[in-house]
């Protein structure tokens, strides 16, 4: 895949702004008003989940060539593979924030595969 143009990079950049913040107002706010563990835990779960069907899109759009207006087929497998790092470091967050609101892990609630739910040491 060719590589991309200044400009390109530039909007790379800006998405990669926006798609952080977006998703550190969410860890913010899960951290700040969610007192139950299940909960939360739960909410790591949706994250994932809702990250996994929107990457499936996006790389849906990329290969069928259903590009937004102006964004090159390299631009945008660069936006999602930038994306998938924010992810990883939103999910990475939430669980550390877990750990120090609850004093255990996360993974007492949510399978070690970080999506599915644990219920009494079965993975259902």
């Amino acid at each position: 895949m060719e590589s991309l143009s200044k400009e390109e990079q530039q909007n790379l950049k800006h998405w990669v702004y926006q798609i952080e913040s977006g998703e550190q107002a969410q860890v913010q706010e899960l951290y700040a008003n969610c007192n139950n563990a299940f909960q939360f835990a739960k909410t790591h779960s949706v994250y994932t989940k809702d990250w996994e069907k929107t990457k499936q899109k996006m790389e849906a759009d990329l290969k069928n060539g259903n590009l937004p207006p102006g964004v090159s087929a390299s631009l945008h497998r660069a936006m999602i593979d930038a994306t998938e790092k924010v992810i990883q470091k939103k999910l990475e967050m939430v669980r550390m924030l877990f750990e120090s609101k609850f004093g255990e892990s996360i993974y007492n609630y949510i399978g070690s595969d970080g999506k599915t739910k644990k219920l009494f040491g079965i993975f259902g």
